[in-house]
């Protein structure tokens, strides 16, 4: 009875939250709401669409059983779909509708699985054409984007799913979680840090690649080397005579041979001051340089900044880190704020920052 009970509360509690551009977010409402509206109509979940002021993102909660919630995303899916044939839709590129949902960060783990199994294991059995997870959490939020595409029916069954691979954790964590407020091409500028990440992680891959097929190029080069000097080795009359033993001698004798030892005060000083081998605090302060970049409110990038730059000097006293903010550019409502030094410079200097833009935030409620 009260593991009924129980399902019957999660059921009722159950939540999906989607993520959209402010420009497909129009394609979905349609105009005057005729699109929501006949969405809403045909699914027995509940919908919900946030307001787009100045051009911010498209949230869509939906709410409802897992079936319901499955449903209403295989709605949404055959939806886009037909609107793509009609009006472009910004990811109108693929050949397949891409859906991205917001799950809390505490839940990704379950969803990848030891090693990224699951993902691989998906897009096998449910015939998924791209199921990818963000590598990052959206700024200042806890909540990290799963990007699906494919058919109408693979949506419904990931939806499935997730929904059942993360439950019942995920009503816990999305009342207890920091959830992503829509901003002004934030989920362009989450894309844009996406694949800049997978081109360096493709790079540096290729870079270890190439050098691991140099040293093996160059090991067998080697191989090859000693192998012909050996098998062209043939000894002459001089090797021959070279070969044979001579007489023994007294001074042969191991108690007369006289041997060098160097201690190690007196060993040669090309090896004792040998900077090859040597390993100062500036290598181990070099080898463990990090950066991390926050996106702040052009509102308040003036006030983190302070007068002449007094508080953001104060910032860096206090850290030690280098912070930078990049220029203003129209029409954007954030800046970037990068943080360079060692790493517990970096997440002091993250902490005081985080801090100074919560105060900021109270003043001006």
């Amino acid at each position: 009875m009260s593991e009924t009970i129980q399902q019957d509360e999660i059921k009722q509690k159950s939540m999906l939250r989607l993520i959209f551009t402010h420009e497909d977010g129009g394609v979905l409402i349609g105009k005057n709401g005729r699109h929501i509206t006949k969405l809403k109509e045909s699914t027995s979940a509940s919908w919900f669409v946030s307001r787009s002021s100045d051009g911010a993102d498209r949230l869509v909660v939906l709410r409802g059983s897992i079936e319901e919630l499955s449903n209403a995303v295989f709605a949404l899916a055959q939806h886009l779909g037909e609107q793509a044939d009609q009006s472009r839709l910004s990811e109108s590129s693929t050949q397949f509708p891409t859906l991205r949902f917001l799950f809390p960060t505490k839940c990704i783990g379950s969803i990848l699985g030891l090693g990224g199994a699951n993902i691989a294991k998906i897009r096998a059995d449910l015939d998924v054409s791209w199921l990818h997870v963000f590598h990052d959490a959206i700024p200042f939020s806890s909540e990290r984007i799963v990007e699906v595409s494919g058919s109408e029916a693979s949506l419904q069954a990931v939806t499935s799913w997730l929904l059942q691979t993360t439950m019942p954790e995920l009503v816990d964590l999305q009342q207890t979680s920091t959830v992503y407020c829509p901003t002004k091409n934030g989920l362009r500028q989450m894309q844009l840090q996406e694949r800049q990440r997978a081109s360096c992680d493709q790079h540096s891959r290729h870079t270890s690649s190439s050098v691991v097929q140099v040293d093996k190029e160059r090991l067998s080069r080697k191989r090859s080397h000693s192998s012909l000097e050996v098998d062209s080795y043939r000894p002459t009359a001089v090797h021959r005579d070279a070969d044979r033993k001579r007489p023994r001698r007294s001074s042969d004798n191991s108690s007369t041979r006289s041997t060098k030892h160097h201690s190690p005060s007196t060993r040669p000083e090309r090896y004792v001051h040998s900077p090859r081998h040597s390993y100062t605090d500036s290598n181990r302060h070099v080898s463990s340089e990090q950066q991390e970049k926050l996106v702040v409110p052009d509102s308040i990038a003036g006030r983190l900044i302070g007068r002449s730059g007094n508080h953001l000097s104060s910032l860096k006293e206090r850290s030690g880190a280098q912070i930078e903010l990049s220029p203003r550019v129209p029409n954007m409502q954030d800046r970037v704020v990068t943080v360079s030094g060692r790493p517990s410079q970096v997440s002091s200097a993250c902490k005081l920052i985080r801090d100074s833009i919560r105060s900021f935030e109270d003043l001006e409620t």
